[in-house]
């Protein structure tokens, strides 16, 4: 037999050719190489998918994130608050004008108030920027010292009989100055910006005060306070008018009528008057005639109560005295200068692009930021005109017609003698 003879024939495996793949796939759940490929390709596209989606929910969280902190620390200081011709002012600014007014209140003393402060900066700015741009058609001009000299009336520094050029001086002005500026956060450029064009607005007060007459007819004012209902205040008046008829002093029956606790230092007189520094309304009754020629309100007699606000008490105003031609005294001759200015900026208005974006939503803003920095700021009712207790509900000293804006007194500080 030979070789060949003794050679077994193989026997296919069970299952015929193709076996070990059977049992391979029957190993992987009957699923072939190619399809767990593409099971595995399909598992990678739907994790991808949820790597993708995690990564577009971060995006979104990161990008709510940063617009509300854009909408709310970035955005609001860039807003414009005021523009004045080409000259535009953010919130920011006006932000960094009522600290820097907040520190000077605090400086010198006076209580800040907050609950007015944004009105004031913006009627401020609004002016201050106005007077800049019209002051060179009146030929005013202002030099760096002469800011200089207000930095270090601001700071305290008194400039008579002081040696402003020793090292010492010079020394003491820059350290106080430094220190004032980071307690304000305000660039020194950027205050010096401002106090020149205040500087400027008073040169052109100056000027257009130089057209108000220093002797004018005037009236000698009193003012009693009451209280009562109406019935016992018209009773006052009449006994007011019957001491008055009578002869007696009229400082004593203020004095003996009036329930105001500070009319024994004032004795209620509020001096000499002239036509302008109070309303149209109030100027008729001081200084108008009836068609006779008669004063609408005769001397020596009490006038008809008029509330004053605030004091929350009646007004009663005396004239006792009237002269066709006396001097302006200076705190009169200020208020006609003031209103000569308000008068005069509102006709320049008409001819200069002015913009102003502010609400109640804004002006909160406003103030939360400046409370936020503020050291000791007290919501206070602002200052009260010594004749506001002759005014209308509403009515202001300040000008003839109410502005969107009310004119404000002066920044403590900033404002110092013209000399």
């Amino acid at each position: 037999m030979t070789n060949q003879e003794n050679v077994q024939p193989q026997q296919p495996p069970v299952g015929g050719e193709y076996g070990a793949g059977r049992r391979s796939i029957t190993q992987r759940g009957g699923k072939s190489r190619f399809e767990m490929v593409r099971e595995k390709k399909d598992r990678g596209v739907r994790g991808r998918k949820y790597v993708y989606g995690g990564i577009g929910i971060l995006g979104v969280l990161i990008a709510v994130i940063a617009i509300g902190y854009w909408n709310t620390f970035v955005s609001p200081p860039r807003k414009l608050a005021i523009r004045v011709g080409d000259v535009e002012y953010t919130r920011g600014d006006v932000v960094n004008l009522i600290r820097f007014n907040q520190r000077l209140s605090d400086q010198i003393g006076i209580p800040f108030q907050l609950g007015s402060s944004v009105f004031e900066a913006l009627q401020t700015i609004q002016e201050a920027e106005l007077s800049f741009q019209l002051a060179p058609q009146y030929g005013i001009s202002v030099s760096p010292q002469e800011v200089d000299e207000r930095i270090a009336f601001i700071l305290g520094f008194a400039l008579q009989g002081t040696d402003t050029e020793s090292a010492e001086y010079q020394a003491n002005l820059e350290e106080t100055k430094r220190q004032f500026l980071n307690s304000v956060g305000l660039p020194e450029d950027v205050w010096r910006d401002f106090l020149k064009k205040v500087l400027f607005q008073e040169r052109l007060r100056e000027v257009v005060g130089d057209s108000i007459p220093r002797i004018q007819p005037q009236v000698h004012v009193y003012q009693v306070l009451l209280e009562g209902n109406n019935a016992q205040l018209e009773q006052k008046r009449q006994l007011i008018a019957k001491e008055l008829a009578a002869g007696n002093d009229v400082e004593e029956i203020v004095v003996n009528f009036s329930a105001d606790i500070e009319v024994k230092r004032n004795r209620g007189d509020l001096g000499w008057m002239p036509r302008g520094i109070t309303t149209a309304q109030i100027d008729n009754q001081l200084f108008g005639v009836d068609a006779n020629g008669n004063r609408v309100l005769p001397l020596n007699v009490p006038a008809v109560p008029r509330l004053d606000e605030s004091s929350g008490m009646w007004s009663v105003i005396i004239i006792d005295q009237y002269q066709e031609a006396r001097d302006v005294d200076e705190n009169a001759l200020g208020l006609l200068k003031d209103k000569a200015m308000t008068v005069f900026l509102n006709e320049q208005r008409k001819n200069i692009d002015l913009d102003l974006d502010l609400n109640s939503d804004i002006a909160n803003w406003i103030n939360k930021q400046v409370s936020l920095d503020a050291l000791d700021v007290t919501p206070v009712a602002g200052p009260t005109d010594p004749l506001q207790g002759l005014l209308p509900s509403g009515a202001s000293i300040a000008g003839p017609e109410p502005t969107a804006v009310p004119t404000p007194r002066g920044i403590p500080g900033i404002s110092a003698p013209v000399r």
